[in-house]
């Protein structure tokens, strides 16, 4: 499905990925993604929300088809070019983001400082900024086994957001555990995009409290014929 706006910032096409758990049928996936644009996707079981995550970032490679980065195909770089190109991109996960020998504070900044030219003091005030805006009084300087659920969900948020990213991808699994999160996350999406961001965001029911965050006309669903437009029940 495509959506009406200039150059895919995220594209599709025909990308078949890895067997999905509940369905015997390979599923082709078509998506195009301009800046500026947020879609909103209903992906019904946890398994092939995170394979559509991974495909996304270029972490996994599509059995048939192709995904584009920013017009570049993920299957035509090298693992190290793939993680420059991943610098672009945010992803608010909790699976696989918090190791156990860092810090949260340091978790969130690692990556943007290793792949930024910023001065360090300006990427934590911005990720200073952020956690305020998520309603925490700064990063956690804990380390995340000793970090509430809450405030690691907000960590998250930050993550996803600091540096500016071109994409920002959503897996919702856990944000429907912490509320008050609504009208930060509808700024954040809405500064996001107003300076050309694009935002994905996959939730496993459009129901969802967390999916109630997203604001768009562009809805689908992952069924066996790809993803279909859907509607909202509210």
């Amino acid at each position: 499905m495509a959506l009406p706006l200039g150059r895919s910032v995220l594209s599709l096409q025909g990308a078949t990925p890895a067997e999905r758990r509940f369905s015997a049928t390979p599923t082709r996936l078509d998506l195009e993604l301009p800046r500026g644009a947020v879609a909103l996707l209903q992906v019904d079981d946890e398994a092939d929300a995170a394979a559509l995550v991974d495909l996304c970032l270029g972490l996994s490679d599509p059995r048939a088809g192709r995904v584009r980065f920013l017009g570049v195909d993920w299957t035509t770089r090298n693992p190290r070019e793939r993680l420059t190109r991943r610098r672009r991109i945010g992803a608010i996960v909790q699976a696989g983001v918090w190791p156990t020998h860092m810090t949260v504070l340091e978790a969130v900044l690692l990556a943007r400082f290793y792949h930024s030219d910023r001065p360090p003091d300006e990427m934590i005030a911005d990720a200073t900024q952020l956690a305020r805006l998520f309603g925490l009084p700064g990063l956690p300087v804990g380390r995340s086994d000793t970090t509430p659920l809450r405030a690691l969900i907000r960590a998250a948020c930050v993550r996803g957001f600091l540096g500016s990213p071109d994409l920002i991808v959503v897996h919702d699994r856990m944000l429907d555990q912490s509320a008050g999160l609504a009208v930060p996350m509808a700024q954040a999406i809405s500064a996001a995009c107003d300076r050309g961001a694009t935002v994905l965001w996959i939730t496993t029911s459009l129901a969802a409290r967390a999916a109630e965050f997203v604001h768009t006309r562009h809805v689908f669903r992952l069924g066996d014929a790809g993803l279909v437009p859907a509607r909202r029940s509210r």
